[in-house]
């Protein structure tokens, strides 16, 4: 009844914990973010980076003071996925045939380049969202760029390289860079259609929490996708699975709660029952609930024999010695009567009796 009880109670505090708590986009486990001041190696040293199944945003916004010169090396956990690069923003120093500033894509085979893409500087503005009349979202806006002319694909290899080279910013320039990679599977089946879309005209299939994010943008969910993989709100479209972490870690907390009560409660009851034992011992030595007589046992029986007082004649009571008691031991005429003449029996006459 208790335990009913109990789960009554967690169930009404965890529907208003989700009533009143906003959700949360849970962009860390769809994403990385990468600052590429601090994350390009010094004097172009390469850095390796490893995807698995998140993607990864990259980042460039600042007036640099030196030559910059990036070289990435991003890594797949699986020859079934390839790369997928959008160019969100690119606003560096445009010149002819990208001399100056550039950014571009290759792969290669131990220390040798086996690909380059063509080089980038041309100016690209960031999409923006179209909506309808109702807030939702129905396609994304590429400016002067379309998205094609954004996209690199790499699925040749598990591994590709990104450079970017930035010759120093003139006049406090700031310069600025967004791009976006992210791991696709080259192709799908039925089973995978659950979880992941099509981009139009490829067979290239993006999980469809990318879509909700607006990481990817080659399609835009349905109604029904989005009901079923996002949950919108006025900010924009954010992931469903943060109610279930939401739960786990209310019940994580519920948990470790009840039983820190269960162990202060514990802790209390066993005070209350060594107090309970030391109550008799305690009243039993109190002097005002034992006469001195008592007093007197007690500290007899916790005092040393030999550090005990022996009392006198004048402190033993009164009542053990009777007035009327003669001072002697009667004779034996006085115990068997004048008239008796016969001598007590002997000692050994007794002892043959008692053995026969």
């Amino acid at each position: 009844m208790r335990e009913q009880k109990r789960k009554n109670m967690f169930s009404l505090l965890l529907l208003v914990y989700l009533q009143s708590s906003p959700i949360h986009p849970l962009s860390s486990s769809l994403y990385t973010s990468y600052t590429l001041e601090q994350t390009c190696g010094q004097d172009g040293s390469k850095q390796s980076l490893h995807l698995n199944s998140q993607a990864a945003v990259f980042t460039f916004n600042s007036t640099n003071r030196k030559k910059l010169d990036c070289h990435l090396e991003i890594h797949l956990h699986s020859k079934a996925l390839g790369f997928s690069v959008f160019i969100e923003t690119l606003k560096i120093d445009r010149s002819s045939g990208c001399s100056r500033d550039f950014l571009q894509f290759g792969r290669d085979k131990f220390v040798i380049t086996t690909h380059l893409s063509k080089k980038y500087c041309d100016t690209i503005e960031h999409s923006a969202n179209i909506t309808d009349e109702n807030g939702a979202l129905v396609g994304y806006d590429f400016k002067d760029t379309s998205f094609l002319r954004r996209e690199y694909i790499e699925t040749n290899d598990v591994e590709m390289d990104i450079w970017l080279e930035l010759q120093p910013a003139q006049n406090n320039q700031i310069k600025e860079v967004k791009l976006v990679v992210t791991p696709f599977r080259k192709s799908c089946n039925e089973e995978d259609e659950e979880y992941y879309k099509l981009c139009p005209g490829t067979r290239r299939c993006f999980k469809k929490h990318f879509f909700c994010a607006g990481i990817v943008k080659c399609a835009v969910l349905t109604a029904d996708e989005i009901n079923r993989f996002c949950v919108k709100e006025a900010g924009g479209f954010l992931y469903f699975p943060v109610i279930i972490i939401l739960i786990v870690v209310l019940i994580i907390t519920t948990t470790l709660i009840g039983f820190g009560i269960k162990i202060f409660l514990s802790h209390l009851n066993d005070d209350d029952i060594q107090s309970l034992q030391t109550v008799p011992l305690r009243n039993s030595i109190n002097p005002r609930t034992r006469n001195s007589g008592s007093v007197q046992s007690v500290t007899s029986l916790l005092t040393p024999e030999r550090d005990q007082r022996r009392p006198t004649s004048q402190e033993v009571p009164l009542d053990l010695h009777p007035p009327d008691l003669p001072s002697h031991p009667p004779s034996y005429d006085e115990v068997v009567g004048i008239g008796y003449k016969d001598d007590p029996p002997k000692y050994s006459e007794i002892a043959q009796v008692l053995e026969q």
